[in-house]
């Protein structure tokens, strides 16, 4: 799930016009390339590591605020699927797969949409790189320590869509009648 803090928010009613979704869509775009670029100078200023580190911070914190109520309670696919919507007035066009075992819970994020291509199209960047999921990840993994978040698929890396997939451990079952 992609950092929208800045982003604006999903319609919540039919008085929400198609204007104001192009708008949302044109901020987040604004505020993917914003990011990207903000990356790129500390990246060339400080090195890699320490750009990560500086776009981190608070990173893990808004995660766990904006995906612990969707994703508590219900499997991952049912919590990210609540996240659909909001992803789609922001110009993401997403799917959320249940892929659990009896042992994890799992979904596959397939996005069609790649926040880093549109960035990095939006920057004039020739070679596009994986940036923006990368901090989305690792803000997961932090948010959320049970939680395994990867890439399988990118489209920064040719491929025809991005597909990510995030897990967590099934909760133990209760022993015997309670």
């Amino acid at each position: 799930m992609t950092d929208t803090t800045q982003a604006p928010s999903a319609p919540t009613g039919p008085a929400a016009g198609d204007g104001d979704g192009a708008d949302k869509r044109a901020r987040t775009r604004r505020m993917l390339s914003d990011r990207l670029r903000r990356y790129l100078e500390l990246e060339a200023e400080r090195g890699p590591e320490e750009a990560r580190e500086v776009l981190l911070d608070g990173y893990p914190e808004r995660q766990a605020a904006r995906m612990g109520p969707l994703i508590t309670g219900c499997s991952l696919a049912e919590g990210f699927g609540k996240a659909l919507p909001l992803f789609a007035a922001m110009g993401f066009l997403e799917e959320a797969i249940d892929v659990s075992t009896d042992d994890e819970d799992v979904v596959m994020e397939v996005c069609r949409t790649c926040m880093c291509l549109t960035a990095a199209e939006d920057l004039g960047l020739a070679e596009p790189r994986p940036v923006l999921c990368e901090l989305d990840f690792e803000a997961t993994r932090r948010a959320f320590p049970e939680m395994s978040a990867e890439s399988l698929r990118r489209r920064t890396d040719g491929h025809h869509v991005c597909v990510f997939r995030y897990a967590r451990p099934r909760p133990a079952a209760p022993e015997g009648p309670s």
